[in-house]
């Protein structure tokens, strides 16, 4: 919903926003921030709980990564490790003539996955 320039302008508004309490706590203004976001963006469109959670989402980033990128996406994790690859060799060498389909119903992985290995 939110461009990363628009990221950008809201992470920067909450700092802005942010006021020293007589206890040394800080708070920040949420309307504050969406005034400085409404005159970046005049044209954007969102709810107030759409902005919240999106301001939120950023300052938690930022806090514990320095930084308001997504990151990287853990993804499904690999099938490939050595032992596995060294298995499909072994069966290959044991059996040079077999088809790759026939290989893969003999293991455990898929025929795509069987393919990049080859």
């Amino acid at each position: 919903m939110f461009t990363a320039e628009q990221d950008t302008i809201i992470i920067m508004a909450h700092f802005r926003s942010g006021t020293r309490n007589p206890e040394g706590t800080w708070s920040y203004s949420l309307q504050s921030c969406i005034d400085q976001f409404n005159e970046h963006f005049p044209e954007a469109n969102f709810t107030y709980d759409t902005f919240r959670q999106r301001k939120q989402v950023l300052v938690n980033r930022f806090l514990n990564r320095n930084c308001i990128c997504k990151g990287k996406a853990t993804g499904r994790p690999t099938v490939l490790t050595a032992p596995v690859v060294e298995d499909i060799r072994n069966r290959m060498e044991q059996s040079p003539n077999k088809s790759v389909a026939k290989l893969s119903a003999a293991t455990a992985l898929i025929l795509s996955t069987k393919k990049r290995i080859l």
